[in-house]
């Protein structure tokens, strides 16, 4: 008789919460160990004991934690922020304890359902939102779910209860696939890769190999031929469709979507749809729409279809969200720009004069091609927080002679930013920070909530 029966789950975030409450609706043993203490987790304790599921709180993620049941552990279930290389992980897995994410139980019960399984270092969240916009919008029943939107194991809890659906879109991340390695989605989208989480993956070949993982186990591919790293490894890329926001030409011929002169979708010298109904700007918006529209055509559905839906589509908050427009002046936020090819996507959707605002913790990248791009086209930039320092150096190695104004706190930056825009007669404030909101903020929502706060005082 198998002892092992107890399955611990590490923190009461959405994914560990929804992981907890699945499993113990499958009569498993689960005791949850959460590092934080507040009125609010206390609240939850109490509800989660009544359902039979043991609550510790205050309680770190230590070897020592789980010696009382070393023999009875069937499963350890971790967030996707905790890295194997934790020193409790390698100890918990010598003694032959399976470590697995919420992903893994959510694919492991949900494998029969139809999966659309999204990754990239950019576009992914807008791809799944969009993507499950379409098909709901055409009587799919398909939710975004994931890195985005509901835990996995939310719709396998429900699914238990009869919930139906016909397809699950999935925003998965490198953390995710990490530790999911089992997932094998029916169709695969590869959005963009540049250096981005080495902090945690340490070289760019083994985060390249994580989500070619998933692409590589998906039964149909679909990739972003514009991106520079995927198009020039395309040859060690598994088959699959490629798109192009650009004209069909030499170069791109194994393209099987692309835009023509008049601004419609083509499938393999086929138009679909006119971009015109599209409301998101930038090109890098276009490419997210044209890996949507295949995996959209591969479920089945018409060029009109996906051209209807796309009529009630709205933007997801903190993506290049224009925050006040009037016919002189525009205020963006794009507190979602977490790194330098989010901003250069940014900036390139832009037109007019424009203050960049950029500051946070700087993370690993291709920094000169921002550096490039704000030389190009920015009339000013404002930076604070952790990283200002660091990028104003790169500004000025970069050759930008223009003026930059340094700040230690957003709300600073907001307050002086005004001022200066209506001196100087500037038409645009892009907030894309361009590095993680984890100096001075929980996530990028907090971010550019607070941004969007600070700016409608004035």
């Amino acid at each position: 008789m198998d002892i092992r029966n107890i399955n611990f789950v590490i923190g009461l975030g959405k994914s560990g919460l929804w992981a907890a409450k699945f499993l113990n609706s499958k009569n498993k043993k689960v005791i949850v160990l959460e590092k934080n203490s507040n009125k609010e987790l206390t609240v939850l304790k109490k509800k989660l004991e009544k359902l039979g599921i043991e609550v510790h709180l205050n309680e770190s993620f230590d070897f020592k934690a789980f010696s009382n049941w070393i023999e009875k552990i069937e499963n350890v279930i971790i967030s996707p922020g905790i890295s194997l290389e934790h020193k409790t992980i390698i100890e918990l897995k010598k003694r032959g304890i399976k470590v697995i994410g919420e992903a893994t139980i959510g694919w492991d019960n949900l494998k029969k359902v139809n999966w659309v399984g999204i990754t990239g270092t950019n576009g992914k969240t807008t791809v799944t939102h969009l993507l499950s916009h379409i098909l709901s919008s055409n009587n799919f029943n398909a939710p975004a779910a994931g890195n985005i939107g509901k835990p996995i194991c939310e719709y396998a809890y429900y699914q238990n209860n009869n919930l139906k659906l016909d397809w699950l879109i999935a925003e998965l991340s490198s953390y995710q696939i990490e530790i999911a390695k089992n997932i094998k989605p029916k169709i695969g989208i590869w959005t963009t890769f540049t250096p981005d989480h080495l902090e945690r993956h340490k070289t760019i070949e083994n985060y390249f190999n994580i989500k070619n993982n998933l692409l590589k186990q998906s039964n149909y591919r679909i990739y972003n031929y514009d991106d520079l790293f995927l198009r020039e490894s395309s040859k060690i890329l598994a088959h699959g469709i490629w798109v192009t926001s650009h004209l069909k030409n030499k170069e791109n011929a194994q393209c099987d979507y692309w835009i023509d002169n008049d601004g419609f979708i083509i499938e393999k010298e086929v138009k679909l749809f006119n971009l015109g109904i599209f409301k998101l700007r930038g090109q890098h918006n276009i490419q997210n729409l044209l890996l949507a529209t295949a995996a959209a055509r591969k479920i089945g559905l018409s060029g009109e279809q996906i051209q209807n839906s796309l009529r009630s589509y709205e933007q997801l908050p903190h993506r290049i969200e224009t925050i006040f427009r009037n016919k002189n002046f525009e205020i963006i936020n794009d507190s979602k720009a977490t790194n330098f090819d989010s901003t250069v996507a940014s900036i390139n959707s832009v037109d007019n004069s424009t203050i960049l605002i950029s500051g946070g913790r700087i993370k690993e990248g291709d920094y000169k091609s921002w550096v490039k791009i704000i030389v190009k086209k920015i009339d000013t930039v404002f930076l604070y927080g952790e990283g200002s320092e660091e990028l104003n150096k790169y500004l000025l190695e970069g050759g930008f002679k223009k003026k930059i104004f340094i700040f230690n706190l957003l709300q600073e930056v907001v307050k002086e930013v005004f001022i200066y825009a209506k001196k100087e007669n500037i038409k645009i404030i892009l907030f894309s920070p361009s590095c993680s909101s984890f100096d001075q903020f929980k996530n990028y929502e907090e971010r550019g909530n607070l941004f969007k706060s600070l700016v409608s005082e004035y």
